[in-house]
C-alpha cells in the first residue's frame, strides 16, 4: 500500500466515524434543527467494512502472516476497547436515566444486564436470529459482525482443513451476519485482485468521478430504504424484522461496489497527502473509539448538561463533551492496546521451557519482581528468595516458588540446589554479591549472573573507577578524599558549592558504620563550608571521611550494557526525568532514550567497562547538563540497576539476555529496544509530589512572588496527574499482565501504615 493510499484511507476512515456520530447526534432533543449530512451513517458503516477487509488483507501479506500475530493484534484491537465500552455503557445509562430519562425512550434496553454484558464480550449478539442491543451503545453490532468475518478470514488463510473451519464458524454465527460477508470480502478483493492495481491515473480519475456519482444518485433516490421495503413485501414483515442490521443487505452489495470501485480509482490517482499526514494519523487513531463510545456518551452528556435544544450551544458542548470524554478514555484504552496485545500473544503463544532454572535472591524490591517478569515471559523456572512476606515478587504468576530467606542463605542455597540442581542465581543488593563472592566454593551448582570478586572490587571503590574513567576520557568532577578532619577544613575551602558526599566503598562502610551507630548515607548534599564541616565532624570518631565530590548541574542519564569476554552484548540508555529526592536520588520517572542519542558517550561507557575488565549487566551513570552538552561520571553499578523495570518493559530485556549468554552460554537474540517509552515508581514519586507541594506551600510563607506558588503547585499535581494518560508510560510494579504484585504492595503498605504507633493510639 502506498503512502499516499494509506493517508486517504485515514481521512476515509475519520469522515465515514464523523458521518456515524451526526446520524446518532440528530436528537431533536438535542438540536431543534435537523444535523447536515446525518443521513450516511449506514452507508459510512458500509464503508468502513470495505475498509476493513482491505486492511486486513494488506496487514496479513506483509507483517500478521501467523495466527499468532494476526489473533494477538486482532484480540487487542478489540479488547482494549471492547472491554471498557461494554461496562462504561451501562454505568452511564443508569447515571444518565437518573437524571433526565427523555433521552433514553426507546433508546436503550438494561434489562438482563448479565447477558447483555457477556454476549458482547464474546460477540455473539447477532448470532443467528439474536440481536441483543449492548445497552445504548447501537453501533455496537458491527463488531460482532466484524469479529466474525476476522474469524472466517483467519480460518482460510491459516488452516489446513479451511473449508471446514470456515463451514464450523458459518453454523455457529448464522446467516444473518452471513449476508453482510460479501461487503468485507469485497474489501480483501480489491487488495489480491492484481489487475485493479494496474489501473492508469486516467482510469483511475473516471472511476473516482464515477463511484462519487454513482453515491449521489445511490443517496438522492434513497435506495437503502427503497431496497429494504421491497424485500420486506418479498419474505414478510417478520423475517424482515429477524434479519436486524442485515435487513439491507442488497443494497449494501450496491453500495460496496460502489466504494470498491472509488477505492480502486484513489489508489490509482495516488493522491498527493504526506503534507498531511501528521495531522491525519493522530486523528484517524481515534477513530475507532470514535466510533464505539460515541452514542452512550452523547446521551450521558445530554442528560447532564440538561440544555435547550432551540439553542446551539446546547449541541455544542454536549459534542464537545463527548469528544473530549473519547480522547481521554481512548488514551487509556485504545491507545495502549500495545500492552494488550503483548499480554495476549503471551497467552496465545507456547511457552517454550528453558533447560536452566533461575534462582533470584532479594525479590522484595521492583528489580527482583522485573528480573523475575522477565526471565517467566520467557519460559524460564524461576524461584525466589525474599527478606519479608511483603516482597513483591512472592505475589508474582511468574514465579514457581517463593520463600523467605534464612539466616544462612548459602546453607539455604545448597539445599534448594540439590532440590531444583544446576542453576543461574541472581543477585540483587551488592552486599549478597559480595556474599556470594564469597561462597563460591560452597555453591558449584550454581551459575553466577554477576561479576566475581576482583571485578566487583573495581567498580565498588570510585577511586579506582575515576581512575580507570579519566583514563577512557570521561570527565569526572572534581573530588576530595579527606583522610582527617584538618584535610577536610583545606578542602571545604577549596570546592565550589554545592557538594555531594559519597563513600568510595559504601558496602565496606557499612559495619563500621553500624558500630558507631550511623546509618549509611548513598549521596549527603552540603551547600555551604559550615555544612559540609558539620556533616564530616559525624565521621570524626571513626577517623574515615566520604568523598567530597562538587555538584553536577543536569539530569541523570543512564547507560547500561550486558558485557561478555571484552565485548558489549547489548546496549540501553534511559534519562531520569524525576528523582527522589528531588535534587538528586532514585529514578521515579525516566523514559527510554533513541540509541543513536548520546553514542559517542556510549562508546566512551564501553571503553569504561572494557578498561574495568568487566563481565555481566553494568550501569555507567552520568549527570548531564544540557546547557553545555558536558557529562560527568558519577559511578558504576555493577548490578541490576532501580530502573530495570523500564528497559524491560521497552524491551531491552537484560535479564532473559545475562541468562543467555552467562547461564547458557548462547547468543542473545537481541532486539532493539522502544525508545521513547516511559516508567514511574509510583511510591517515590508519590513522595516526591508530596514534598514538592509541601515545599511550595512553604515558599508561598516566605519569599515567593504572589501566585507564584500557586502555578508551581498545579504545575506538578496536573504533570502527576497527566502521566497516567501518556500512551507509552508504564510502571515499576503494576503491570496488567502480572497484576498481583501491585495489590501485594498495597496492602503490606497499608498495614503497615495501620501498625505505626500514632494510628493504633488513634484507633484506640
Amino acid at each position: 500500500m502506498s503512502c499516499s493510499f494509506s493517508i486517504y484511507l485515514d481521512v476515509v476512515r475519520i469522515v465515514s466515524a464523523l458521518m456515524v456520530v451526526l446520524y446518532h447526534s440528530n436528537l431533536r432533543l438535542l438540536s431543534g434543527a435537523v444535523i447536515p449530512l446525518h443521513d450516511h451513517g449506514h452507508a459510512a458503516v458500509i464503508v468502513f467494512f470495505v475498509l476493513s477487509g482491505y486492511v486486513i488483507a494488506h496487514i496479513t501479506a506483509s507483517r500478521e502472516n501467523t495466527p499468532l500475530e494476526y489473533w494477538s493484534s486482532r484480540l487487542a484491537r478489540f479488547y482494549s476497547l471492547a472491554l471498557p465500552a461494554v461496562l462504561l455503557t451501562p454505568l452511564l445509562d443508569q447515571i444518565g436515566i437518573a437524571m433526565d430519562p427523555r433521552f433514553y425512550e426507546g433508546a436503550t434496553t438494561h434489562g438482563q444486564a448479565w447477558l447483555r454484558i457477556l454476549t458482547s464480550l464474546t460477540f455473539t449478539n447477532e448470532v443467528w436470529t439474536l440481536s441483543i442491543m449492548s445497552f445504548s451503545n447501537v453501533p455496537y453490532w458491527s463488531l460482532c459482525y466484524e469479529f466474525w468475518y476476522y474469524a472466517l478470514f483467519a480460518a482460510y488463510s491459516f488452516t489446513r482443513r479451511r473449508w471446514a473451519w470456515c463451514a464450523g464458524i458459518a453454523l455457529l454465527i448464522g446467516p444473518k451476519i452471513l449476508l453482510l460477508a460479501p461487503v468485507w470480502t469485497a474489501g480483501v478483493v480489491l487488495h489480491r485482485w492484481q489487475a485493479s492495481q494496474r489501473i492508469r491515473p486516467v482510469t483511475g480519475a473516471w472511476l473516482v468521478l464515477a463511484s462519487c456519482v454513482a453515491y449521489a444518485l445511490f443517496h438522492h433516490f434513497d435506495i437503502t430504504e427503497t431496497g429494504s421495503a421491497w424485500l420486506r413485501a418479498r419474505i414478510g414483515t417478520e423475517w424482515h424484522r429477524q434479519l436486524a442490521f442485515s435487513r439491507y443487505f442488497l443494497t449494501d452489495y450496491l453500495l460496496a461496489l460502489i466504494v470498491v470501485c472509488h477505492f480502486a480509482g484513489m489508489r490509482a490517482l495516488a493522491p498527493p497527502l504526506e503534507r498531511i499526514a501528521p495531522v491525519v494519523k493522530r486523528f484517524a487513531a481515534y477513530t475507532f473509539s470514535i466510533y464505539l463510545l460515541h452514542q452512550p456518551l452523547i446521551l450521558f452528556f445530554a442528560a447532564l448538561i440538561h440544555g435547550d435544544p432551540q439553542t446551539p450551544w446546547f449541541y455544542v458542548c454536549t459534542m464537545l463533551a463527548v469528544f473530549a470524554s473519547i480522547i481521554a478514555i481512548s488514551t487509556v484504552t485504545e491507545q495502549q492496546r500495545h500492552h494488550w496485545r503483548r499480554m495476549i500473544r503471551g497467552w496465545l503463544a507456547p511457552r517454550p521451557t528453558q533447560p536452566l532454572p533461575a534462582v533470584v535472591l532479594g525479590i522484595d524490591t521492583p528489580i527482583g519482581l522485573a528480573i523475575i517478569r522477565d526471565l517467566g515471559r520467557h519460559g524460564v523456572t524461576v524461584y525466589g528468595i525474599a527478606r519479608s512476606d511483603g516482597a513483591l515478587g512472592l505475589s508474582s504468576r511468574y514465579l514457581r516458588q517463593g520463600m523467605l530467606r534464612d539466616g544462612d542463605v548459602v546453607a539455604q542455597l545448597c539445599r534448594l540446589g540439590e532440590e531444583i540442581g544446576p542453576a543461574a542465581l541472581f543477585a540483587i543488593a551488592e552486599t549478597d554479591i559480595l556474599m556470594l563472592n564469597n561462597a563460591r566454593s560452597r555453591l558449584p551448582g550454581y551459575r553466577m549472573m554477576f561479576a566475581e570478586g576482583e571485578r566487583m572490587e573495581r567498580v565498588l571503590r570510585k577511586d579506582l573507577t575515576y581512575a580507570a574513567a579519566r583514563d577512557a576520557g570521561l570527565f569526572v568532577p572534581r573530588t576530595w578524599h579527606p583522610a582527617s578532619i584538618r584535610e577536610a577544613a583545606v578542602a571545604a575551602q577549596q570546592v565550589r558549592y554545592p557538594v555531594v558526599l559519597k563513600w568510595a566503598d559504601p558496602n565496606a562502610m557499612i559495619p563500621l558504620l553500624r558500630q558507631a551507630g550511623l546509618v549509611l548515607e548513598k549521596a549527603g548534599h552540603c551547600a555551604d563550608a559550615p555544612a559540609l564541616m558539620a556533616s564530616l565532624r559525624r565521621y570524626q570518631s571513626l577517623g574515615r571521611y566520604p568523598m567530597v565530590q562538587e555538584y553536577c548541574a543536569g539530569h541523570g542519564l543512564g547507560q547500561f550494557v550486558l558485557m561478555k569476554d571484552g565485548e558489549a552484548l547489548y546496549r540501553f540508555q534511559h534519562q531520569r526525568l524525576h528523582e527522589w529526592p528531588p535534587q538528586g536520588g532514585t529514578s521515579t520517572l525516566c523514559v527510554a532514550l533513541p540509541s543513536a542519542q548520546h553514542a559517542a558517550l556510549m562508546r566512551q561507557s564501553v571503553a569504561l567497562l572494557k578498561a574495568l575488565q568487566w563481565e555481566g549487566v553494568a550501569m555507567v551513570e552520568y549527570r548531564y547538563d544540557p546547557a553545555t552538552g558536558q557529562a560527568a561520571l558519577m559511578e558504576v553499578n555493577g548490578r541490576f540497576w532501580g530502573s530495570l523495570p523500564l528497559a524491560c518493559q521497552a524491551g531491552a530485556s537484560f535479564p532473559w539476555h545475562c541468562y543467555q549468554a552467562l547461564a547458557l552460554g548462547r547468543q542473545i537474540d537481541a532486539r532493539p529496544y522502544r525508545a521513547g517509552t516511559r516508567c514511574r515508581y509510583m511510591t517515590a514519586e508519590t513522595r516526591r509530589l508530596l514534598h514538592l507541594l509541601a515545599r511550595a506551600a512553604a515558599d508561598g510563607v516566605t519569599a515567593a512572588p504572589p501566585g507564584h506558588t500557586t502555578v508551581a503547585r498545579w504545575r506538578e499535581l496536573s504533570a502527576y496527574l497527566l502521566e497516567f494518560l501518556h500512551p507509552r508510560s508504564g510502571y515499576f510494579v503494576h503491570d496488567w499482565r502480572d497484576p498481583l504484585p501491585l495489590w501485594r504492595d498495597l496492602r503490606h503498605s497499608v498495614f503497615a501504615r495501620l501498625r505505626q504507633p500514632r494510628y493504633r493510639h488513634k484507633a484506640k
